[in-house]
């Protein structure tokens, strides 16, 4: 009887071993199943949910150049430039130059008949031989009375009146002496001469005109003339940059219609005050024009080279969020949370601005943020491509659409 029921025994032990190895096999063969289906649907539950998140473009906040550029558009002048009036009155007896000609400093434009004048000369020389006359009587006159004062034959008197007749003739003698030069010096405006080496751009007479000396006339000027072989550029500074540009600093000055011809300026002085309409400094600047390429009045550009100024944070000009909060960017967190900033802005480079205050290097900025977005939001954050980083480049080699 013992030994049947160790039998019994050992046979229910075997049948337990097999039903829980039998568990076993089915549990295994259940997780191997069922794991990967459940990780499955919580990463489609995840990537719904991440669906469901409003995406939004960021840039990292980078610091730019320390040494950089700024373009200005500018107001290209010549060095020298007037307009010629006559200084006698009379009639234009020919011109020598028109508009276009290269002249010479002291190089005659123009000369002008004055026949009224010319009377006027030969009138004041006629007087002066008569005044002439006058004083040398008067002298000799004096001269006896006075030695005739020594023998007592003339009162001190009378000697007083010769004197003070002298004086007086010799004063007349001295005004028409002076009339003369003045309108020889008139006479020699005949020849109208340019004053320095420049271009006559215009001419307003013909010959035979009538000319009238002064700029008020109504006959008006004669020539312009402008010296372009050295150029004057004009440069409105914005308040943000006039501490880094001085007299010295290097700059260079482009015309669209000139293509890549470059033209190197340097600062000369600057109006050392703000305008209080644009907040900006007019700077003057020197470029030479030798060849005459660039013509006063045509449209340009100056881009000055500037050099030691701080290190800031730049970001896309379409980063800022304006409103009566201030100034405020939108960023993004490690947690895929936004953020609004207050900064404080620096120089404006046109697509992009520097921040003084309010960012931290490599934070996640939003390139393009809405006017809904509220802080605290969580976000789907995607990283703006850089140009150089786009991958739809043609590869080397290959041929482009015909």
């Amino acid at each position: 009887m013992g030994e049947v029921k160790a039998a019994h025994s050992r046979a229910g032990g075997r049948k337990i071993i097999w039903i829980v190895a039998l568990l076993v096999l089915f549990m295994t063969l259940f997780l191997i199943g069922y794991l990967p289906r459940a990780k499955a649907l919580r990463d489609a539950q995840a990537e719904a949910a991440a669906e469901t998140l409003p995406t939004f473009v960021y840039v990292l906040a980078e610091r730019g150049k320390a040494a950089n550029e700024l373009a200005l558009p500018a107001n290209i002048k010549p060095l020298q430039e007037t307009t010629l009036f006559a200084r006698t009155n009379g009639y234009l007896k020919r011109w020598t130059v028109d508009i276009g000609d290269q002249v010479k400093e002291g190089q005659l434009l123009a000369q002008i008949e004055t026949p009224e004048l010319d009377r006027e000369i030969q009138q004041v020389r006629a007087s002066q031989q008569q005044v002439k006359a006058h004083l040398g009587l008067a002298k000799v006159t004096a001269e006896r009375y006075i030695a005739l004062l020594k023998e007592d034959a003339v009162s001190p008197q009378e000697v007083d009146e010769k004197k003070a007749v002298l004086e007086a003739r010799m004063a007349d003698y001295a005004a028409t002496e002076a009339n003369l030069r003045r309108l020889e010096q008139l006479r020699a405006f005949q020849q109208v001469q340019a004053p320095f080496a420049g271009t006559i751009t215009a001419r307003n007479v013909e010959v035979g005109s009538l000319i009238q000396a002064g700029s008020a006339s109504g006959v008006g000027w004669l020539f312009k003339i402008v010296q372009m072989d050295r150029l004057r550029i004009h440069v409105a500074v914005p308040q943000s940059a006039i501490q880094l540009i001085h007299p010295g600093t290097s700059a260079e000055l482009s015309v669209p219609e000139l293509g890549k011809h470059i033209v190197e300026a340097k600062v000369e002085r600057s109006a050392g005050a703000l305008d209080p309409a644009t907040r900006t400094m007019i700077v003057e600047l020197l470029a030479e024009n030798a060849e005459r390429k660039i013509i006063p009045g045509m449209y340009g550009q100056v881009r000055f080279k500037i050099t030691g100024a701080k290190s800031h944070l730049v970001i896309p000009v379409t980063s800022l969020m304006v409103g009566g909060e201030g100034i405020r960017v939108a960023t993004i967190d490690a947690g895929d949370v936004v953020h609004l900033k207050k900064i404080r802005l620096g120089r404006d480079h046109g697509k992009e601005v520097e921040v003084i205050e309010g960012l931290n290097d490599q934070e996640r900025v939003v390139s393009n943020p809405r006017d809904t977005l509220e802080d605290g939001l969580k976000v789907k954050a995607v990283l703006q491509e850089k140009p150089a980083e786009k991958k739809d480049d043609k590869k080397p080699g290959s041929k482009g659409n015909a």
